[in-house]
């Protein structure tokens, strides 16, 4: 085989072409490639971060799937419980609940005298003593509605005596006992 025969001057440029490659290589590297690699990486980072994030979101999520209807029902229940026990004495809810209710078990209510409340630890007890006239029956259907009332009411120390001259037959006294939230 034939040896090719370069010149000096043909070497001079060769080095020159490999020196002048390697440094645009060298400079494609460290201001081209490098800076990019590390962005790339630093980028690659921040999407795993916010993924990782969006998927410990997506977990929080599932298990409170049902959060805002846990919300609304506890909301409901605690409608439910004011009504039970509210916080303000609400004494013409009380008169209106006590004189329908008289007029639909057919009794007559004399009186009705506030008689002093008593703080317990987490309610205060409001006392009224009730004077009334009624069939005896019908007396006790009265008490049993009163009982029954969507606001916690209790009917204390009954007495009943016999109404002379009416033809109501019973008279009866009692203190009912309305319950408020001191919360």
């Amino acid at each position: 085989m034939n040896k090719i025969q370069l010149t000096k001057e043909q070497l001079g440029q060769i080095a020159a072409g490999v020196l002048f490659g390697g440094l645009f290589i060298y400079g494609y590297l460290v201001y081209f490639w490098l800076p990019t690699a590390r962005t790339i990486e630093e980028n690659t980072k921040k999407v795993a971060s916010i993924e990782a994030d969006i998927n410990k979101a997506k977990m929080q999520k599932a298990k409170y799937k049902n959060l805002e209807v846990k919300l609304a029902s506890l909301r409901e229940e605690k409608e439910a419980a004011q009504k039970k026990l509210p916080r303000e004495r609400k004494l013409p809810d009380l008169l209106r609940t006590i004189t329908a209710l008289s007029k639909r078990h057919k009794v007559d209510v004399q009186s009705i005298t506030p008689s002093g409340s008593a703080p317990v630890e987490y309610f205060t007890r409001v006392s009224y003593i009730i004077n009334l006239r009624g069939d005896y029956h019908d007396v006790g259907r009265f008490l049993t509605a009163l009982g029954l009332e969507e606001r916690i009411l209790t009917s204390e120390n009954l007495t009943m005596s016999a109404a002379a001259g009416s033809e109501k037959s019973v008279n009866a006294q009692f203190i009912l006992v309305a319950y408020q939230y001191n919360g």
